[in-house]
């Protein structure tokens, strides 16, 4: 049983970091999520024009989770001993905004950084 919640030793000193990536339909793309890889690390996916954020990777602690919701994006996988997130066969529906919430047990506290990386995808011959 859970004894004790995460705690953040320093909450208005959360990181945000922002990228931008560009790739062709049916090409491939890493995003990254720290380094090295964060103890807990949630992907999620925002189209263009939504507020939705659907999640589309994770790892609590266990190993990474791909979640099948996922599959009209490309072939999503996490690399082993990484919080990245590789998309291969990308499909036109990736366009938008993924965003990683990376959460570090460090021994003041809790880290957090979020990785904001807006993926546009362009025709083949891009």
């Amino acid at each position: 049983m859970l004894q004790h919640g995460l705690e953040m030793f320093e909450p208005e000193e959360v990181e945000y970091i922002r990228s931008n990536f560009t790739v062709a339909v049916g090409g491939s793309v890493t995003l990254h999520c720290g380094s090295p890889p964060p103890h807990i690390f949630i992907w999620g996916f925002t189209k263009p024009g939504t507020n939705n954020n659907a999640a589309v990777a994770y790892n609590y602690g266990h190993g990474p989770k791909v979640l099948s919701t996922s599959s009209d994006l490309g072939q999503l996988s996490v690399p082993e001993d990484t919080s990245s997130l590789r998309i291969e066969g990308v499909q036109a529906d990736a366009q938008g905004m993924f965003t990683c919430q990376a959460l570090y047990d460090e021994e003041q506290g809790v880290r957090a950084t979020f990785y904001f990386t807006n993926l546009s995808v362009g025709d083949e011959s891009t």
